[in-house]
This record gives structure tokens, C-alpha cells and sequence, in this order.
């Protein structure tokens, strides 16, 4: 089994370990807690592939969605730039 994604957002790791199973992917979410340097433990999900030889496809799964660790964030003040810098 290969870790391929962690979160504590329980929407993302769902997303995930959908995506994954939709193409074929068999995978396994754990739940587990994330030490702070603050001594608190915040919870999280964890999801596994379970075939090793899937990894590869899963990582590529990821970045053609833009899911899991591959999520792109939307910024923005540089939409808002170009969009001023084109306009002029």
C-alpha cells in the first residue's frame, strides 16, 4: 500500500479517494491525527492505494483533476492584473 494523499479536509480526501476508485484505482481512507507543535492533535484523513503498481496513475489522476496535491488555488490579485494589464 502507497500513501497518496492527506488532508484534514474530509471533502478533499473524499474527492480523492472517489476520483480514484471511479478510474478503477482501489483505495483505502484511514483516519489519523497530526501532531502540533502546540501539543494539539488535529484529525485527518489519509488516503491509500492499495496496489503499489497504481501509484504512478494515481499521481497522474491527481494532476489531471487538480485534486488532492495537485489542487490548484484560484489567485485572485493576479487575475485581477492581467485582466487590468490586457484592458490598457
Amino acid at each position: 500500500m502507497q500513501l497518496v494523499f492527506f488532508s484534514s479536509d474530509r471533502l478533499e480526501v473524499q474527492r480523492v479517494s472517489l476520483s480514484l476508485a471511479a478510474a478503477g484505482i482501489a483505495c483505502n481512507v484511514r483516519e489519523g491525527f497530526v501532531a502540533r507543535n502546540d501539543c494539539s492533535n488535529l484529525p485527518e484523513a489519509e488516503v491509500w492505494i492499495q496496489k503499489d503498481r497504481d501509484l504512478h496513475r494515481a499521481f497522474m489522476l491527481c494532476v489531471k483533476q487538480s485534486i488532492g496535491f495537485a489542487k490548484r488555488e484560484t489567485d485572485f490579485l493576479e487575475i485581477d492584473f492581467w485582466d487590468t494589464a490586457v484592458a490598457a
